[in-house]
């Protein structure tokens, strides 16, 4: 098992200054992420995990009502990563 130190994310301007996200005003600024990798069987899993950093109440609130479409997005995003690595694995 890998386990790789947590990441801060957040969006930021053009001067590295952190900014609210685009799409909401009450988004957390940072987000901590946790990425671990497993392998089993010559398969190896990738698991990434993440919540609010140093967020307010309200701030927690919307994360958790977008858990459901941060995690869809996740997993379109590295459906399509498992469909271009096979294609290319296969030329």
């Amino acid at each position: 098992m890998l386990i790789y130190p947590d990441f801060i994310q957040s969006y930021s301007d053009e001067e590295g200054n952190t900014i609210r996200a685009p799409f909401s005003g009450t988004w957390p600024l940072e987000v901590i992420n946790h990425l671990m990798l497993t392998e089993s069987e010559g398969k190896t899993t990738l698991t990434l995990r993440g919540g609010p950093f140093n967020a307010t109440e309200e701030e927690r609130t919307t994360f958790e009502s977008m858990r459901p479409h941060v995690q869809q997005g996740f997993v379109g995003t590295f459906d399509q990563l498992d469909a271009s690595l096979e294609q290319n694995l296969n030329r």
